[in-house]
């Protein structure tokens, strides 16, 4: 019998088609507005969007998996607990939002002002927006996702281009900005309370659940918060020191990882299988196999970046944003190194190293924040994209060496096996 149905194979596909919604709104959407505003204005604008995700995470409070497991098995209790955290987000976003409002208010221009209250009214409608996504995607609904993204996607894009046809201020971009998150919020939250409605409303217990909620997001939010932080660590130093050279690394970063969502599929799909293998070898083939996916992936990217680098950018971005092309290789390694330690940790995950994982990721953020605050001040741009790729590249090696099960640093034997002839003469096999 087959591990998948075709329930979830088809939400399988949603899921990815709403990826490649995403992707394309973010690398034709962006381009769209780095080509009319230019490498410093874009850079004030992912500069802001990079401190509020932060906030975003922090508000979220690790209730994102939590909430995705309880629907998965019991809709009506996702339901509750959706609602029961709602004045949770609301609180904790506002309050850290507003010290952010006023620090920014008194430090920058009036322009990344202006585009740092777009964002964070679009990242609050983007916070409440994310949790009915986790629930439509837990209850095999990911198709109501992809068309409120693709409405929103096509309005923010029809509007954005009557701003450059018009030739209107720059701050109205703002405008679309907002309604790319705004527009999946009143629609999902339109279905989200039909389907309320059917279910039933949530009880008078729901102080139980929001407790329930704090005592468990607490356990959870400071490795997703470690996560937000090392991941936008560049763009945070860099945009103190160069909005300019923020724009650059924003874009090369946009393009450079463009295809992350495939390799997030094949690995998701994949590590169902080595889940349910209980025979130690054959586990380790099959993460050097996927492994090696990974790699065969990046460098068919890597080649075609390579060979059509310098025309993606020029067509899409401008020769503004020429100087992309100096990074964009190293950007895709860091991709590489990214899928890598994704497979690493997800295998780590079937021995419960949870308590590794999270004094991995803070170790992470330590090594990260010193080495890019070094490296940026030192060097700028370059000193950016090298400190993302080193953390990458320590993220899936030497930290994840120290994990030992059966005498031996598990991730190291699966790295080694890469080159190892036998390990392809077993294939991946469905139970």
């Amino acid at each position: 019998m087959s591990i998948f149905d075709k329930r979830i194979l088809s939400n399988s596909v949603w899921m990815i088609v709403e990826k490649i919604v995403g992707i394309f709104g973010l690398i034709f959407v962006t381009s769209f507005v780095a080509k009319y505003i230019g490498p410093e204005n874009f850079g004030k604008l992912a500069f802001a969007g990079s401190l509020f995700a932060i906030i975003q995470t922090l508000a979220m409070f690790g209730s994102d998996n939590i909430i995705f497991q309880k629907t998965s098995k019991n809709p009506r209790l996702g339901i509750r607990l959706i609602e029961a955290t709602k004045i949770i987000r609301d609180i904790v976003y506002f309050l850290a939002s507003i010290l952010l409002i006023i620090y920014l208010c008194i430090y920058v221009d009036t322009l990344t002002f202006i585009f740092s209250l777009a964002s964070c009214i679009a990242i609050y409608f983007s916070l409440h927006g994310d949790t009915y996504s986790i629930y439509f995607n837990a209850i095999l609904q990911s198709k109501i996702n992809t068309f409120c993204n693709i409405a929103a996607l096509l309005v923010s894009l029809i509007l954005r281009y009557l701003i450059v046809e018009l030739e209107l201020a720059i701050e109205w971009l703002s405008v679309p900005i907002i309604l790319l998150t705004l527009i999946p919020y009143v629609l999902r939250k339109r279905i989200f309370n039909k389907r309320k409605a059917v279910l039933g409303q949530v009880n008078h217990r729901i102080s139980t659940y929001r407790n329930y909620m704090l005592s468990v997001g607490k356990k959870m939010v400071l490795y997703t918060l470690s996560v937000a932080i090392f991941t936008k660590t560049s763009q945070l130093f860099l945009g103190m020191k160069s909005q300019h050279d923020l724009g650059i690394y924003t874009v090369a970063a946009t393009l450079g990882t463009s295809y992350y969502f495939v390799l997030s599929a094949l690995i998701s799909s994949f590590m169902t299988r080595v889940y349910t293998e209980q025979d130690f070898d054959k586990n380790q083939n099959m993460v050097a196999q996927l492994n090696v996916v990974v790699i065969v992936i990046s460098a068919a990217v890597w080649c075609f970046f390579e060979l059509f680098g310098e025309w993606v950018v020029r067509t899409l971005y401008g020769v503004e944003f020429e100087q992309v092309n100096d990074i964009l290789g190293i950007m895709v390694l860091a991709c590489l190194f990214s899928g890598l330690s994704t497979v690493a940790e997800k295998y780590l995950i079937k021995f419960n190293a949870y308590d590794f994982l999270q004094k991995k990721t803070n170790t992470l953020v330590v090594f990260n924040i010193v080495v890019t605050m070094v490296a940026v001040y030192f060097y700028g741009l370059y000193g950016a994209i090298f400190s993302i790729l080193a953390t990458e590249v320590i993220s899936t090696t030497l930290l994840n060496y120290f994990f030992v099960r059966q005498k031996k640093s598990i991730i190291l034997d699966t790295h080694k096996r890469i080159i190892l002839p036998a390990t392809y003469l077993q294939r991946f096999r469905s139970e």
